[in-house]
C-alpha cells in the first residue's frame, strides 16, 4: 500500500477518529497487525463482492432530496477530487419504509471503506466526513444517520450530534452490539484475542441489537478493519443515540492536564494567548505521544462546562489549515466540528472571519491577534457589534506512525473573549 496514503489518512484518523484499542492492547506488535492485514486481504475481496450484490438489488428509486449533493458551500470539494455518489440505499429510503436498515447499513459500510481507500489527503477525509453529517443527504435522514465507534465503546463520530462524540457508550448498550456482532466481550481484553476476534466479526454482516430496559437502544451494528488507518471500527444505523445512552460525565475518568491558565482566567492578551499556547501545547502532547484513547478523551474534557478549558464564551477550537474543516469546537461542536469554517461574517466589517482568523495565525511564529464582532450564541441579550478579540497560532505535531515514521498535522489553535467582559 501506497506509504503517503496511510500517512494522511493516519493523520486524520489519529486527531478525528481515535481508536482506543491500539493503545490499550500495547502488545498488539506491528508484525501481528501486518499479519492480521494480509489474511484480510481475501476478506475485503468478499466483501466487495457482497456489496457488488447489493448494488445490483432492485430498491426503491431514491428521491431527487436523497440523491443530491449537500450544498458545496456546507461541504467544499477539494480540488481534484470526484464528488462523492449516493450509496445504492440510501437513509431516506430506509425513513420512508422503502428499504431495509440492514441494507443500508451494508451500503454504508461499503462507502466507508471505499471513501476509506479512495481519500487521499487530509481535506478529502473532512470533505466525507462533512457529508455524513448533512441533514437530508444520501447519508442521513431523520433517525437514520452513522455512529462510529472505538472497539472499547467510545463514540467517535456521530453524524447528527458531535457533541456527543469522544464520550463513552452505556456497557448495557456497548454489550448488546458487541453480542450483535457475534463478539465475546472477554476476548477484547485479551491483546492476543482482540484482533483476529474482530476480524471475524468483519466478515460478517453484523445484526440488529436490542437493549430492551433501554429507551431506544436498538438499532443495526457492522464492523469493519480498516487497512488503511490499521483499526478496527464498529458502524452503527438506525440508533438515535443521545446524551441518556452514554456513560455520564461525572463518572468518567479524564485527564483534563495541567494548563497554566484556565479559561477562567482570561481576562486579557495577554492571558488570552497564555490560554491558547497551553491548549495547542496540550494537543500536540497528546498527537505525538500516540495515546490514542486519552485523544479521545481529550475531546470530552476540552468540551467540559466545569474543566479548566472552557468558561461561558471562553473556550478552545481548533481548524485544519488547508480544508478549512473546524476539527474541533469547544462550545457548539454539533454547530460547528466537521462544518467550514468560512461562512460567518463581521457583523460590522463584512469580513469573513474564517480569514482573519488565519491571517492572525499566520502573521508570526507565535500567531497573532485580531478584533473582530460576532454574536456571543451563549449570551442572548448581548449586542451583535460588541468586540471580540481572538488569538490563532498554528500548531504542527510529529505523529508517530506504525512503521516508525511520523506525519505533521498542521492545526489552527483559536480562542477569544468579549471586550464587555462576558
Amino acid at each position: 500500500m501506497n506509504r503517503f496514503f496511510r500517512i494522511v489518512i493516519l493523520a486524520f484518523v489519529l486527531f478525528l477518529l481515535p481508536t482506543a484499542v491500539l493503545v490499550a492492547h500495547s502488545d498488539i506488535t506491528l508484525e501481528n497487525i501486518a499479519k492480521a492485514l494480509d489474511a484480510l486481504t481475501d476478506r475485503v475481496d468478499a466483501h466487495d463482492e457482497r456489496l457488488a450484490a447489493l448494488e445490483t438489488r432492485t430498491a426503491p428509486t431514491p428521491t431527487p432530496e436523497a440523491t443530491a449533493m449537500s450544498d458545496p458551500l456546507d461541504c467544499p470539494l477539494p480540488e481534484g477530487v470526484v464528488p462523492r455518489a449516493a450509496p445504492p440505499i440510501t437513509a431516506q429510503q430506509v425513513e420512508d419504509g422503502g428499504a431495509r436498515l440492514t441494507d443500508f447499513a451494508l451500503a454504508l459500510r461499503g462507502q466507508f471503506v471505499g471513501g476509506s481507500q479512495e481519500a487521499t489527503t487530509l481535506e478529502h477525509s473532512a470533505y466525507v466526513g462533512c457529508l455524513f453529517r448533512q441533514e437530508g443527504s444520501p447519508w442521513r435522514s431523520g433517525s437514520t444517520y452513522l455512529v462510529e465507534l472505538t472497539l472499547d465503546g467510545r463514540v467517535f463520530l456521530h453524524a447528527k450530534d458531535m457533541s456527543l462524540s469522544g464520550r463513552q457508550l452505556n456497557p448495557a448498550i456497548y454489550g448488546a452490539i458487541l453480542h450483535a456482532l457475534g463478539i465475546d466481550p472477554a476476548a477484547l481484553t485479551n491483546p492476543a484475542l482482540a484482533l483476529p476476534v474482530f476480524i471475524a466479526a468483519a466478515d460478517g454482516d453484523g445484526g440488529l441489537f436490542n437493549t430492551p430496559q433501554i429507551k431506544d437502544a436498538s438499532g443495526h451494528a457492522s464492523a469493519y478493519f480498516s487497512a488503511t488507518m490499521q483499526s478496527p471500527r464498529i458502524l452503527l444505523v438506525g440508533f438515535d443515540l443521545d446524551a441518556s445512552h452514554l456513560v455520564p460525565i461525572s463518572e468518567e475518568s479524564l485527564d483534563y492536564g495541567d494548563p497554566p491558565i484556565t479559561a477562567s482566567h482570561v481576562v486579557d492578551r495577554e492571558t488570552l494567548k497564555e490560554f491558547v499556547t497551553a491548549a495547542g501545547a496540550y494537543l500536540v502532547e497528546l498527537l505525538e505521544s500516540g495515546d490514542l484513547a486519552a485523544l479521545s478523551k481529550a475531546r470530552v474534557a476540552l468540551r467540559d462546562p466545569n474543566g479548566p478549558w472552557r468558561d461561558g464564551s471562553i473556550y478552545i477550537a481548533a481548524m485544519d489549515i488547508t480544508s478549512r474543516q473546524i476539527m474541533f469546537h469547544g462550545a457548539f461542536p454539533n454547530r460547528f466540528e466537521l462544518r467550514r469554517g468560512g461562512i460567518s461574517r463581521d457583523v460590522v466589517t463584512g469580513e469573513l472571519i474564517v480569514d482573519q482568523l488565519i491571517a492572525a495565525a499566520e502573521s508570526g511564529p507565535e500567531g497573532g491577534f485580531w478584533t473582530y464582532h460576532f454574536d456571543n450564541p451563549a449570551d442572548d441579550s448581548d449586542s451583535a457589534d460588541i468586540p471580540k478579540v481572538g488569538y490563532a497560532r498554528i500548531f504542527t505535531a510529529q505523529i508517530p506512525l506504525p512503521d516508525g515514521g511520523t506525519v505533521p498535522f498542521n492545526i489552527i489553535v483559536n480562542s477569544g473573549f468579549y471586550l464587555n467582559g462576558n
